[in-house]
């Protein structure tokens, strides 16, 4: 019914989009998949971002509590707080830079995860990124980043401060 649902809104009667109730559908969707897997794994989907940037850089570069943070589009107090999480789950380890006593270096306690097993959803939404045509990937991020703005800057207008 759902598909029923969306695909009657993506198209109006003149053959144009309903882009607005394609995108509800979506957040809807969104919100049911967040929800389930939280409550499978325990995992926020913000938890689950931050261990796959982990696990994709675990043989690479040396990954601090601040790069996880920015990746993941926290400050810097929730980043601690994110990766406090992480490790009272056993899931990571916070050690001392080797070289900068100022710096700490976060490190998945399993290196050898499969970032597609934490999150599949990434991988195939990258798969079909990749497939898009030049210029209909160029509307389609711009179209994105606007609606991305639109929710930060909601988010910002309705933030309480402390």
């Amino acid at each position: 019914m759902t598909q029923d649902i969306a695909q009657s809104a993506q198209t109006a009667p003149d053959d144009v989009p309903d882009v607005a109730e394609v995108l509800e559908q979506l957040r809807l969707a969104e919100a049911r998949l967040a929800r389930r897997r939280q409550h499978e794994s325990g995992l926020t989907e913000t938890d689950r971002a931050a261990m796959r940037f982990l696990l994709e850089r675990v043989d690479g570069a040396e990954v601090t509590p601040t790069m996880v943070a920015n990746a993941v589009h926290l400050s810097p107090a929730a980043g601690t707080a994110l990766i406090d999480r992480l490790v009272a789950r056993g899931m990571v380890h916070v050690e001392p830079h080797p070289r900068d006593r100022r710096k700490k270096l976060v490190r998945p306690f399993d290196r050898t995860a499969d970032p597609d097993h934490l999150d599949p959803l990434t991988t195939q939404l990258r798969d079909l990124a990749a497939r898009l045509p030049a210029q209909e990937a160029r509307v389609i991020a711009a179209f994105l980043e606007k609606v991305r703005a639109a929710v930060v800057a909601t988010v910002a207008a309705t933030t309480v401060s402390p």
